[in-house]
């Protein structure tokens, strides 16, 4: 099958978890025999998207000539010039921003696969649907009114600069604030074959719509992760919270409570979190480790005895689980988006309540004291790791099945 990929925000090297899924996803259909071509859009000035290395690419990739236009119906043209001139037997669409329902409807002609990887469809004010401190029940796709006017509440004062950032600019460029890009995005999601999302929460906001909707989660590549550390029990247990622990949504704050809380009763254990400096409010049981590049990233999962994800966010994969899981670790989890599908309750890990920090601190608790249950659980992630999250068994299990619906598409049409 020849099959072309079309990402408007992809870079290599990369800015971000999207990028790392759509390259394994590309490389890994490419191993499987079939024909495979990336296209990028360009863009202007200093913007950090746009930029590839393709000689660092293992697969052919193209940018789009005359993409980096700032007019949605010119960005539209361009890529599909650009993919006609492959002649591909079908699209798949990778992230997007707003311009993505202009993209999906020019190339509508061919079977098309609609790839989320956050919930861009539901929440145009930052894709994160998260509002407030809590996740927002709000579905843009089901009514726009509520989801258009937060945007333009919260969003407003960027919206007024001269010169707004690049994901406002887009918002503009796009009209993506008056009801016809509404009418614009459910035509365009109306005329795919597939629609790929990552959790069941990003699932249901495209019920009713009409394109099959298929839950594909990410993956890690474990020749990059050491395999898990043996060490002898040390003085104090070891746990990590990876990720952007300045991001509220993260939940560093609950971890900061919960970390008071077993303070208070003992001293054997320390937390380390991946950023520059511990939080102000923190308790001396909380360390800085500094941003890590992935190669340190997995390095420090060696040294530790344990991972904790405090997110109260509906994290649509949740990466950071997956990868302390590879290290060999136990993780403890909120029990929200993704995350609740990757953590098995008592098995890898421990699902807590988001937001609860009382519970977070009875899930530490038994982790720091039971080494042999540390020791199971981490065992455990490993294995489930090894079947549910390796690249090549992603690959293998979830796309197959959506290739085929693709053909069967191409083949039944006029």
């Amino acid at each position: 099958m020849r099959l072309a990929f079309v990402d408007l925000q992809f870079s290599w090297p990369p800015k971000g978890g999207a990028e790392i899924d759509l390259f394994h996803v590309i490389k890994g259909i490419q191993d499987l025999g079939h024909e495979v071509k990336l296209f990028i859009r360009g863009h202007q000035g200093s913007w950090e998207r746009g930029k590839i290395d393709t000689a660092a690419l293992p697969f052919p990739a193209e940018t789009a000539p005359g993409s980096e236009s700032r007019r949605p119906e010119t960005v539209a043209e361009r890529m599909r010039q650009a993919v006609d001139s492959w002649a591909p037997d079908a699209v798949i669409v990778g992230f997007g921003f707003f311009l993505k329902p202009y993209v999906a409807a020019a190339l509508s002609h061919y079977p098309l696969a609609l790839r989320y990887y956050a919930y861009e469809g539901a929440c145009p004010r930052d894709f994160r649907l998260f509002k407030e401190g809590a996740p927002c029940p709000e579905n843009y796709l089901a009514g726009p009114g509520i989801c258009r006017r937060c945007t333009l509440h919260y969003r407003g004062r960027e919206i007024a600069r001269a010169r707004p950032g690049p994901y406002i600019q887009e918002y503009l460029d796009t009209k993506a604030y008056a009801p016809a890009y509404y009418r614009r995005t459910m035509e365009a999601l109306g005329k795919a074959r597939v629609i790929i999302v990552s959790n069941p929460i990003m699932a249901r906001h495209f019920e009713g719509i009409g394109p099959e909707i298929i839950e594909v989660p990410g993956g890690v590549d474990l020749s990059d992760i050491p395999p898990p550390a043996e060490h002898p029990p040390r003085e104090r247990v070891s746990i990590l919270m990876a990720g952007r622990g300045d991001d509220p949504a993260k939940g560093l704050h609950i971890l900061i409570d919960a970390v008071r809380e077993l303070a208070a009763e003992r001293d054997d254990f320390e937390v380390w979190v991946t950023q520059p400096e511990p939080p102000p409010d923190a308790p001396p049981q909380v360390h800085a480790a500094g941003w890590r590049d992935p190669a340190g990233l997995f390095a420090l999962y060696q040294q530790m005895d344990a991972a904790v994800v405090p997110s109260i966010w509906e994290e649509p994969f949740g990466l950071a689980a997956v990868e302390a899981m590879a290290a060999g670790l136990p993780v403890v989890a909120s029990r929200v988006g993704g995350l609740q599908r990757i953590v098995v309750d008592g098995e890898t890990g421990v699902l807590v309540p988001p937001a609860d920090s009382r519970a977070l601190a009875d899930a530490l608790r038994r982790l720091i004291t039971d080494r042999g249950m540390r020791r199971r659980m981490g065992a455990a992630g490993r294995g489930r790791v090894e079947q549910e999250y390796a690249w090549e068994r992603v690959i293998v299990k979830h796309y197959p099945p959506i290739l085929e619906k693709l053909a069967g598409a191409r083949e039944a049409a006029p």
